[in-house]
C-alpha cells in the first residue's frame, strides 16, 4: 500500500502497469482493478500502478479512496499517504488540504493519520493542528483527531495551547475523542465535508517522540 501512495504523492510517470490497469478498469471498479493489478505483480509494482492511474486522469483522492475501499482502515491509509507525501517533499498544509477532501474519510481519521506520519517525520503536532485549521476543520475536531492518533495528553495540551486554542475548545476536543473511543472507534463528528462515518480502527501510538 505504501508504494502505491508514494506513486500518487510524487506523480511518477512510469507506464509499467498501464496496460493491465487500463484493461481491468474496463470491467472493474477502481479498487478492484488496483487489487487485481497489484496481485498480478505480487505487490511489487504498486508505485507503477499509481502512476498509471494518475496518467489515466485519476486524482490522488480517487486512488486513496480506492485503497480504503479495498479494506485498509482510513487512518492507516492516510498515515501511509501522508508519510509518502512528506518524503516526496510536500508540505503538511498541502497534505492536510488534500486528505480532508477524500470521500469516506472522516476529519478525525484524516487528522489522526496525518499526525502519526508527521510525528514520525519530525513535524510538530502544532504544525499539524495549524494545517487542519487552515483546512477549515473545527478546532475541537482537530484536538480530538490528534488525541485519537495516540499522542499523550501533555503533548496535545502543549500543542493546542501553542496554536492558541482556548481551554474550552481543548476540553470539547477531549470529550469528543472520549465519545468516539467509547463508540468503538466510530467517528460520527461533523466536519466541513458533511457527515463523517469513517471508522478509525488504528489507534496505535507512534514510537517516535512527538515534537510539540
Amino acid at each position: 500500500m505504501r508504494k502505491i501512495l508514494l506513486g500518487v504523492a510524487i506523480g511518477l510517470s512510469s507506464m509499467t502497469a498501464s496496460a493491465a490497469i487500463t484493461d481491468y478498469l474496463a470491467t472493474m471498479t477502481l479498487s478492484e482493478a488496483y487489487l487485481q493489478a497489484s496481485a498480478d505483480c505480487g505487490g511489487s509494482c504498486d508505485a507503477d500502478i499509481a502512476a498509471a492511474l494518475v496518467a489515466a486522469g485519476y486524482s490522488a483522492s480517487d486512488i486513496i479512496a480506492a485503497v480504503i475501499a479495498s479494506g485498509i482502515s482510513p487512518a492507516a491509509a492516510i498515515e501511509a499517504a501522508a508519510a509518502a507525501a512528506l518524503e516526496a517533499g510536500l508540505s503538511i498544509n498541502d497534505i492536510m488540504a488534500a486528505v480532508v477532501q477524500i470521500d469516506g474519510v472522516s476529519a478525525m481519521d484524516a487528522i489522526a493519520g496525518v499526525t502519526r506520519a508527521a510525528v514520525s517525520h519530525n513535524v510538530s503536532v502544532a504544525a499539524v493542528m495549524q494545517a487542519a485549521i487552515a483546512a477549515s476543520i473545527p478546532a475541537a475536531v482537530v484536538v480530538a483527531g490528534v488525541i485519537s492518533s495516540g499522542q499523550s495528553t501533555a503533548v496535545v495540551l502543549a500543542a493546542a495551547t501553542s496554536v492558541g486554542f482556548a481551554p474550552s475548545v481543548i476540553t470539547a476536543g477531549q470529550a469528543l475523542a472520549a465519545t468516539t473511543a467509547t463508540g468503538a472507534g466510530t467517528n460520527t463528528s461533523t466536519s466541513t465535508r458533511g457527515a463523517n462515518t469513517g471508522t478509525n480502527t488504528n489507534n496505535t501510538p507512534p514510537a517516535t517522540s512527538p515534537t510539540v
